[in-house]
């Protein structure tokens, strides 16, 4: 047995527990911020609250009143947005105070129109009891289709097609061919400047059953997984030199 195959669901134990939906109110009083009114936004990031809360109103409840504390947060992805927020509803006959817990991302377009984003997941916690419903967004298909899936790019001076984006947050290309580590290394770098994910896959000839080379860039765990030579680097630096890991 390979030892990548042995880390990788490490990896994504690891990966899991940095992006889970878990949340509570004590989150939202540690780390709140105070409600902006303001109908015109100069940044995604000043707007998203109030996005957020048109996808609440929109998804679960038209009649939601909002709590003025709330919890924005950067992710690894760029214009892309956790939110948090207590709000009350009469949804179910009488009013109940819920919190919703959010992942929207920026586009383009008006950073105030609703249509310059969308969202992956809205989970909305009933307060009283912790019951949870969930909404799921088209977030993943915007991205797939703005990143432009079955489409040739060039990396480094390498031509490579993209096969799929997972979560938002990895990619993958295909390349026909044998390439060099430093060809490798310096396509991952050029990729990572373009895309900023957190993850990259690249397979040989269009083959998805098996990874080639696995870069995960940021998050709680860094390294560069050689499927090919079963061999784990810390760096893409290490990986040009051989000098593995493991």
């Amino acid at each position: 047995m390979k030892k990548i195959a042995y880390l990788l669901p490490l990896l994504m134990v690891i990966i899991a527990c940095n992006n889970n939906n878990q949340f509570s109110p004590n989150e939202l009083e540690n780390n709140s911020a105070i409600e902006d009114n303001t109908l015109h936004h100069s940044s995604p990031k000043d707007a998203a609250p109030a996005i957020a809360r048109s996808f609440v109103k929109s998804n679960f409840a038209n009649d939601s009143k909002f709590e003025h504390d709330f919890v924005i947060e950067n992710t690894m992805v760029t214009n892309r947005y956790k939110v948090m927020q207590k709000f009350k509803s009469k949804k179910h006959g009488v009013e109940l105070t819920y919190v919703y817990k959010i992942f929207i991302q920026y586009f383009e377009g008006d950073v105030d129109a609703v249509s310059s984003w969308d969202f992956n997941q809205l989970i909305i916690e009933d307060a009283s009891n912790g019951k949870r419903t969930y909404f799921k967004g088209d977030l993943d298909n915007r991205i797939k289709k703005t990143v432009g899936i079955g489409n040739t790019v060039n990396y480094a001076g390498v031509e490579f097609k993209i096969v799929d984006v997972r979560f938002g947050t990895s990619i993958a290309f295909s390349h026909k061919g044998k390439l060099s580590r430093k060809q490798i290394a310096d396509a991952l770098k050029e990729m990572h400047d373009t895309y900023k994910y957190e993850s990259y896959h690249i397979y040989h000839d269009n083959n998805l059953k098996e990874d080639y080379i696995q870069w995960q860039a940021t998050g709680n765990l860094t390294a560069v997984f050689d499927f090919e030579k079963d061999k784990i680097y810390e760096t893409l630096e290490d990986y040009v030199k051989g000098k593995a890991i493991m």
